[in-house]
């Protein structure tokens, strides 16, 4: 079902940026709740089914909340890359 229709990511966990010059990079703890697309949730599960372990499904997750969250789908922030670490929780719903 995910994989079809995406899912949501309701997640507390430490944010900073990899981003162009005279941009703030400071990480700092944000709570987020955002719907990725499925495409995420396929990513994901390869992965998983591929022995990803928990870092590299964190990178998966990094980059899709770095495109719909920060970037708005492409909207704004372009080359900005995004650090997801210290995670407090991360809740998942289809």
């Amino acid at each position: 079902m995910a994989e079809e229709d995406g899912f949501v990511i309701h997640t507390r966990a430490r944010f900073g940026f990899v981003a162009p010059a005279g941009s703030s990079d400071d990480p700092r703890v944000r709570w987020i709740t955002q719907y990725l697309p499925g495409e995420v949730a396929r990513e994901l599960f390869v992965a998983r089914d591929a022995g990803a372990g928990e870092q590299q499904q964190t990178v998966i997750l990094a980059r899709a909340l770095g495109h719909a969250y920060f970037r708005e789908w492409g909207r704004r922030a372009h080359g900005l890359h995004i650090a997801f670490s210290d995670i407090e929780f991360a809740d998942f719903s289809i």
